[in-house]
């Protein structure tokens, strides 16, 4: 009767460590979670489609190149116009508890206006995580703007095979200069659970894809110049596990010239001697649209003044744009590229700032 006992208990540890879960508000990052990332090379061969029921994913050998820490901060936090406008309070149909001091700046060319600073502001609740919203420094002024339609990233709780969907949408109009509106799709699906490796540890987990279709309008009263446009698809691929607050591993997507391209690569990690001084010289590195047809707009910030070198080099390493822009200050910086010079492909930008670089790869299209 022991040994059966004993056989019934390692049957059960076994069933247990490949457990089918669930996640609720509780597995998702809130105010004051701070949460430490590695940024993998996303040039490297990848498995993202395998999944289904009970699943074992092997992502152990990925190697960190860099990493940063998610800082999760309170509405109250942010100041000014953000904190007001966004506040947690039950009458404010933009009532969020998070702000991440990150987001995509939209890219509008021609306007006598600099963007700088993005927030995006999310509401987590027991039914659901959406974002509300977005803050953006235009021209030095706070500028809070509102979803018009919110957009619900996850609703809970979350189980194997569920399916969503939600439509988002918000824009902006600044008086006789231009306007700037965002809409898009986003599609989940719970595809798979079971194991996942990464060089952070072994977890149960669920994994959420998400489809993203978006659209930009743009207008700029100052050229009498507009244009509205299809995203390419994007995909994000993530490996939710309990108590870990975001992905322990998300892999993003998006489609080129009708291939589904790697993008970028996050995981949950412990740190590591490699890349520390991407949190302390160089962050809010994006390029947008991307990919991009005429133009990009390139975003970063500076953690202290320095030199910098942006560099853009093709597939067969051959560089076709190399210029130095001096000594910039602490803060956030843009610059806008003109792309008629070049083909359509991939190619990759570099950020140089007191020998530390950061590297994305940016694809060019052509009608």
């Amino acid at each position: 009767m022991k040994q059966l006992y004993t056989t019934m208990i390692a049957l059960a540890s076994v069933f247990c460590a490949h457990a089918q879960i669930t996640l609720t508000q509780s597995d998702f990052a809130g105010a004051g979670d701070n949460i430490l990332v590695s940024n993998a090379d996303a040039t490297m061969p990848i498995d993202f489609t395998t999944t289904g029921a009970n699943q074992t994913w092997d992502f152990s050998t990925l190697i960190a190149q860099s990493q940063d820490t998610l800082a999760f901060l309170s509405v109250s936090s942010t100041g000014g116009t953000y904190s007001v406008y966004f506040a947690n309070v039950g009458f404010n149909s933009n009532r969020s508890n998070i702000a991440i001091p990150f987001g995509n700046l939209p890219a509008i060319p021609g306007l006598p206006i600099t963007l700088s600073d993005p927030y995006s502001f999310f509401y987590k609740s027991s039914g659901d995580f959406k974002q509300q919203g977005l803050g953006i420094t235009i021209s030095g002024f706070q500028t809070p703007i509102a979803f018009s339609s919110k957009d619900v990233l996850y609703n809970f709780p979350i189980a194997f095979n569920d399916v969503d969907s939600c439509q988002a949408a918000w824009n902006f109009s600044l008086s006789g200069l231009g306007y700037y509106g965002f809409e898009q799709k986003r599609v989940n699906h719970v595809d798979g659970w079971g194991t996942i490796n990464t060089p952070y540890g072994s977890f149960n987990a669920l994994r959420i894809k998400t489809e993203l279709y978006a659209h930009d309008t743009l207008y700029a009263d100052t050229l009498g110049f507009g244009y509205s446009m299809d995203r390419p698809k994007a995909v994000e691929y993530k490996w939710f596990t309990n108590n870990e607050k975001i992905p322990v591993l998300q892999i993003n997507t998006t489609d080129v010239l009708g291939t589904e391209t790697v993008a970028s690569v996050v995981y949950i990690d412990s740190l590591r001697s490699v890349g520390i001084a991407s949190t302390e010289l160089l962050s809010n590195f994006s390029v947008a649209p991307n990919p991009a047809e005429k133009y990009f707009v390139i975003n970063y910030s500076l953690m202290k003044p320095g030199q910098v070198l942006i560099k853009l080099t093709d597939m067969k390493g051959v560089e076709v744009m190399n210029e130095t822009q001096g000594v910039q200050s602490t803060g956030s910086h843009q610059k806008m590229i003109g792309t008629q010079l070049l083909s359509a492909g991939v190619y990759f930008l570099t950020i140089t700032t007191d020998n530390f670089s950061q590297t994305q790869k940016v694809m060019i299209r052509k009608n």
